[in-house]
């Protein structure tokens, strides 16, 4: 375990609470074998980054909106409008990884505080995680909108400490994502790392406090 206590746990959203499996099979469903989603993916995480250099902020969902329009001009698809909102609205539905509710509640049993920062906006947030069954697991949900910037930006990580008034030291912050755990890691955040996909890790030469592959083996550490 880390040298200093663990008092909060924060989660990233995308990719470490929930996985795409559902929104793979939406865009397989009309457009085939295309790597619609893929492209989406990347094209969404360029423009909230740019948008936050150029300080030209717009919420995520009209990020995810425009990536989507910009990935079906470059693939020369042109969706229907109920599909291009089908695809869209799948953003709310998307599954937690099997262990998350589990492990989420062990964690709580440890005394552990819970609580998520994403990029989302908060009606993307709540959507999903009322989908999923997981509102009530958290103590506070927390959006880059309330900054109009997007993480791996500073701003967006000092929404925790003063939300939970715990000192960053004292916060475990766990994403999937690469830009992520550098963000927090200079931050100051105690890191985990969520490997899902046993990748290997861009962190600005940085490494994690902690690395697994689930977040039952991050219990299984604290």
């Amino acid at each position: 375990m880390a040298e200093r206590a663990i008092e909060a746990v924060v989660l990233d959203v995308y990719g470490t609470l929930f996985g795409f499996g559902r929104l793979v099979e939406r865009a397989r469903a009309i457009v085939g074998d295309l790597p619609l989603l893929d492209h989406w993916r990347t094209k969404q995480l360029e423009q909230s980054f740019l948008r936050t250099i150029l300080g030209e902020y717009v919420d995520f969902w009209t990020v995810t909106e425009e990536a989507l329009d910009a990935v079906c001009a470059q693939l020369e698809l042109e969706l229907m409008p109920e599909e291009r909102e089908h695809l869209l609205h799948g953003w709310l539905e998307l599954d937690p990884f099997p262990e998350v509710s589990g492990a989420l509640e062990l964690l709580r049993e440890r005394g552990l505080r819970l609580a998520v920062l994403s990029n989302g906006s908060p009606a993307m947030l709540e959507s999903l995680l009322q989908h999923a069954e997981l509102d009530a697991l958290f103590e506070v949900v927390l959006s880059a909108d309330a900054v109009r910037r997007y993480k791996p930006s500073p701003a967006v990580y000092a929404l925790v400490p003063a939300a939970l008034v715990v000192p960053p030291e004292r916060i475990l912050f766990c994403s999937a994502n690469g830009f992520d755990v550098a963000g927090a890691l200079r931050f100051g955040f105690q890191v985990c790392w969520v490997n899902r996909g046993n990748t290997k890790l861009d962190a600005l030469g940085k490494q994690p406090h902690f690395t697994v592959h689930s977040l039952l083996e991050l219990v299984e550490y604290l």
